[in-house]
C-alpha cells in the first residue's frame, strides 16, 4: 500500500502525533484483531485496550440529525473515537486534527466507507449543536464524506457516566479556570496505568502518579478541577479495540500521525 510522507509537514499546529506504532506493518494479530499485541505488557488500566470489546453506546449527532449507535458499525466499518469540548483551545485541536488527517487519507486512498471518525463532546451544556457545527468548520471537517460524527450527550451527567463509568476514561468539567493546564497534569497522572498499551511513560508523567495509579474509574477527587484525558481509540468492525492511544499530545517519536494512519489502513484492509 502506498505510504505518504510524514504528515507533520502539513503544518498542523501542536501535533505531536499519536501513539501506537508497533514497528513494521502489517502485523498479524489474533483472530479478532488485525494488529498484534503491543510490545509491552498490557497491564490492567480502567479503559479498554488491545483485544478488549469496546462498550457499545448510542448518542445523537446534532449535525447529522440522527442517533449514532456503535453497534451499527459492527460488520460495516472500523472507527476512531476521541473526546473533546469546543472551549479546549489546544489539545482538543490536536485530537480533532488527527481525526481530520485520517479522514483526508481515507478519501485519498479510497477507504472512506470503511472507517468512521467520532468526536464526542463531554461538555454538552456549552457545546450546543451550533457550537459543534462552527467547531467542525474551523477544523475543516468534511461532512460530505459521510464518515464524521460529532456525538453529544444530552447532559453533562450522562457524559460523565459514560466516560468515567462505562468506558473508564477519566473526565470532569471543572470551574472553567486553567482548562488545558489542569487537564494536562491529570491525564499524565492516569497515563501511568495506560502505558501497558505499548507506550513507556516519561519521568514527568510519573510525577503525578498518585491520583490514578490505583485504576480508579473516575480517577479524580477534586470536583473543582477540569480533567481531560487525551486518548484515541481505534476499534475494528467487530467492536474490538485494536489500539488505545493515550497521551496523544506528547512529542514521543512513536506518536507521529503517520503511525496511526498506518494502523487504520491495516485494520480496514
Amino acid at each position: 500500500m502506498k505510504r505518504r510522507a510524514y504528515l507533520g509537514t502539513l503544518g498542523v499546529a501542536g501535533m505531536g502525533g499519536l501513539a501506537g506504532c508497533l514497528g513494521d506493518l502489517p502485523v498479524v494479530g489474533d483472530s479478532e484483531t488485525a494488529l498484534g499485541e503491543p510490545e509491552q505488557s498490557r497491564g490492567n488500566p480502567s479503559h479498554p485496550i488491545h483485544g478488549d470489546e469496546f462498550p457499545a453506546f448510542t448518542l445523537p449527532d446534532p449535525h447529522a440529525g440522527q442517533e449514532v449507535s456503535l453497534e451499527e458499525f459492527e460488520g460495516e466499518r472500523a472507527y476512531l473515537l476521541t473526546f473533546i469540548y469546543t472551549s479546549c483551545t489546544d489539545e482538543c485541536g490536536v485530537l480533532t486534527n488527527l481525526l481530520g488527517l485520517v479522514q483526508e487519507d481515507a478519501a485519498e486512498e479510497g477507504y472512506e466507507d470503511d472507517v468512521a471518525l467520532l468526536a464526542m463532546t463531554f461538555d454538552p451544556e456549552t457545546d450546543s449543536p451550533e457550537a459543534l457545527a462552527e467547531y467542525g468548520e474551523q477544523y475543516g471537517v468534511d461532512y460530505e464524506g459521510e464518515n464524521w460524527y460529532f456525538l453529544r450527550p444530552e447532559t453533562e451527567e450522562e457524559a460523565m457516566e459514560l466516560l468515567n463509568e462505562e468506558i473508564g476514561v477519566p473526565a470532569q468539567i471543572g470551574n472553567g479556570d486553567d482548562h488545558d493546564e489542569e487537564a494536562d497534569e491529570d491525564h499524565d497522572d492516569h497515563d501511568d496505568e495506560s502505558h501497558d498499551d505499548g507506550h513507556a511513560d516519561h519521568d514527568e508523567d510519573a510525577e503525578h502518579d498518585d491520583n490514578h495509579g490505583d485504576d480508579e474509574d473516575d480517577g479524580h477527587d477534586d470536583h473543582d478541577q477540569e480533567i481531560h484525558y487525551y486518548i484515541v481509540f481505534l476499534v475494528n468492525e467487530q467492536g474490538i479495540v485494536e489500539r488505545s492511544y493515550p497521551n496523544v499530545t506528547d512529542d514521543r517519536e512513536e506518536n507521529r500521525p503517520q503511525a496511526i494512519i498506518d494502523d487504520v489502513r491495516t485494520v480496514v484492509e
